[in-house]
């Protein structure tokens, strides 16, 4: 979870010293997180610094923690990714640490060496199986000015600032870590392989469907011939008939149902 920025200083003030008097001095500034844990159980955390341009360089830098009152030194934990480093602590529950990451002055001289170091900070919860926890996380940048050539304590002047945090508010709620993938993932049997296919008998085999545009000869149906020989005959019995009626000036149709032509068309027309 997001915490704030940081900035760490180890430089002059300004390029060049000016007309003003004592412009020229070197700040030296850290970045202080005060991180409270007003719950009952204690708490693992895990803080993440990252920085791009430039990388942060473990060797200029130095970890401070004070939980109970005494200062243990010691430096962040490179990881896999070169822009990002871990600090782990344990807080007490309903206990207060601050956590300190500054320009080593133990290594670095203020007058010939320089530092400028930006990034942002992450927080996490290292412990499993816990319901979100609130904890309180106040960031500030802390710096003391020196002038070049002169560490005398009287010159020392200092500066404390709040940084704004990524919630607004000194409020975070840590949620626990997933689960490992083994603990949540149900079990899953493993499906065997079919190794051996039998072969599908001929009798279920799917057959080829028939062209329907094309007849099959399989389906033509070949006339009865003694039905052929009624039907001739009673074709040529009706023939007979037709002519005997129109012998006699008689037909089929009447003549009212026969439609109307000749004299009475036009008559009618």
């Amino acid at each position: 979870m997001l915490v704030s920025t940081f900035e760490l200083l180890l430089k002059p003030i300004t390029p060049v010293e000016g007309n003003v008097p004592g412009s020229a001095r070197t700040v030296l500034q850290g970045y202080f997180l005060t991180i409270a844990n007003p719950n009952d159980t204690p708490l693992r955390l895990r803080l993440q610094f990252s920085a791009t341009t430039p990388n942060l360089n473990v060797a200029d830098t130095i970890t401070i923690r004070d939980v109970v009152g005494n200062n243990i030194f010691g430096d962040l934990v490179p990881t896999s990714d070169p822009r990002k480093f871990n600090y782990n602590l344990s807080l007490p529950a309903h206990d207060t640490a601050l956590v300190i990451l500054q320009p080593d002055i133990t290594r670095l001289n203020p007058n010939s060496d320089q530092l400028e170091i930006r990034g942002y900070v992450e927080i996490f919860l290292e412990q499993r199986g816990l319901r979100p926890i609130n904890v309180l996380l106040t960031p500030e940048h802390r710096g003391t000015f020196v002038n070049k050539g002169i560490m005398n304590l009287s010159e020392f002047d200092q500066l404390v600032y709040s940084l704004p945090t990524a919630t607004g508010s000194s409020l975070f709620q840590l949620v626990s870590p997933p689960k490992d993938l083994k603990e949540i993932k149900p079990e899953i049997k493993e499906i065997k392989e079919f190794k051996e296919f039998k072969e599908i008998p001929d009798d279920i085999k799917v057959r080829e469907i028939p062209d329907i545009n094309k007849p099959n000869p399989d389906n033509i149906m070949i006339p009865n011939p003694d039905i052929q020989q009624a039907l001739g005959l009673m074709a040529q019995t009706i023939d007979n008939i037709q002519q005997r009626l129109e012998q006699n000036g008689e037909a089929f149709i009447s003549s009212e149902e026969r439609p109307a032509v000749g004299e009475q068309a036009l008559n009618e027309g």
